[in-house]
């Protein structure tokens, strides 16, 4: 069994220029999902970084990932993120019992006590899945054409409430046979890994880039060799 780690990285954001290699803390910020990624990869495990952009690829190779060039069709705003696993695991052998895992590049920070649990996440049997989960208490409301209405009947104290959580789009792990029966990137007995509210930002918006920047500046646990 082997771990198979793709990172999706296109070029040509359009809401925020060029974002997966924004300077983060001296890193192009795709590039810390590689090193997030050789954390907990072992001698035969594969860490892969698909994009449409040469010099994308010239800086996963850098960092001591393998660059795969994604055709023009697999690289659209509309572009969904399983065709491009599956062109992905379409260039190399793949078991069944190997371990497919998506990082999203946009999602650049990740602890080192959350990849040590994820590590060792598919050394229970029963689990087909994983992916990273943060606790959420928020109120719905959904859009009625002119006005809002709530999701709920009731406002109850937040002790009170159900548990809830939210996909951070951080991490998601997938048996090989699961991911190609199903076509999704979980299926099955999935289980939660959690996360904190830092690792759970994400970069859409110059704003949260800065948010993000800030935190690493201030609470770095990685030492990094270029």
């Amino acid at each position: 069994m082997k771990k198979i780690s793709i990172i999706p990285a296109r070029s040509g954001s359009k809401g925020l220029k060029n974002k997966n290699i924004l300077d983060l803390c001296g890193i192009p910020m795709f590039a810390w999902s590689i090193i997030h990624s050789k954390y907990y990869s072992n001698d035969n495990d594969k860490v892969i970084v698909s994009s449409d952009d040469d010099y994308y690829l010239e800086i996963a190779r850098k960092f001591g990932a393998t660059g795969i060039k994604r055709p023009k069709n697999l690289s659209l705003d509309s572009t969904k993120t399983e065709p491009v696993m599956d062109h992905v695991l379409s260039t190399m052998d793949v078991d069944s019992q190997d371990i497919i895992i998506l990082l999203q590049p946009t999602s650049p920070v990740r602890k080192k006590k959350t990849l040590d649990f994820f590590k060792n996440v598919f050394d229970f049997e029963e689990y087909d899945s994983a992916l990273t989960v943060v606790d959420f208490h928020g109120f719905l409301w959904e859009d009625n054409k002119k006005f809002i209405k709530p999701l709920y009947e009731s406002r109850p104290r937040r002790q009170d409430m159900t548990k809830k959580y939210r996909e951070t789009g951080s991490i998601y792990a997938t048996k090989a046979k699961n991911y190609f029966e199903t076509s999704n990137r979980v299926s099955g007995i999935i289980t939660p890994i959690y996360v904190s509210f830092e690792e759970s930002l994400e970069v859409d918006t110059y704003e949260e880039f800065e948010v993000i920047k800030s935190y690493l500046k201030d609470n770095n646990e990685w030492s990094i060799d270029k």
